[in-house]
């Protein structure tokens, strides 16, 4: 059971979305699978957060970034949290949209709060889904 509990979390860390039906297949209690899986995709949200921060660094290494920008950057900044945190961890992962989140600059606290709450939501919904699911069908 430990095994199972771990090796779902370390899934998690690198794809939530084969997290799940690996926390389902191993018969992993719902409860548990959730928090293995939401708290490993947290974790690998938080590295690829700082990656994609250092990624940004390196590209553009300037030492003053302008602050005007247009249409598009006026809408990251005003909506780019919430797109990136509630949808992206269900559309790309929620690795690549923290990756993302990190390489376009949206601000750290704000969009991995939002990322997590996306991650929990979903994994909550999938997961439930998931192990009904199979219930109903036998």
């Amino acid at each position: 059971m430990i095994e199972s509990f771990f090796g779902v979390f370390t899934l998690a860390i690198v794809e939530l979305w084969a997290a799940i039906p690996l926390g389902i297949h191993l018969k992993l209690h719902p409860g548990l699978l959730i928090v293995a899986a939401s708290t490993g995709a947290c974790l690998g949200a938080v590295i690829a957060m700082f990656l994609g921060n250092g990624l940004r660094r390196l590209m553009f290494w300037r030492k003053s970034e302008s602050k005007e920008g247009g249409r598009l950057s006026q809408w990251l900044a005003a909506k780019g949290p919430w797109a990136i945190g509630l949808l992206g961890s269900l559309l790309i992962g929620p690795v690549l949209s923290a990756g993302l989140a990190g390489a376009i600059g949206l601000p750290r606290a704000f969009s991995l709060a939002l990322l997590a709450a996306g991650i929990v939501f979903w994994t909550v919904s999938f997961s439930m889904l998931g192990t009904f699911g199979l219930a109903a069908l036998r």
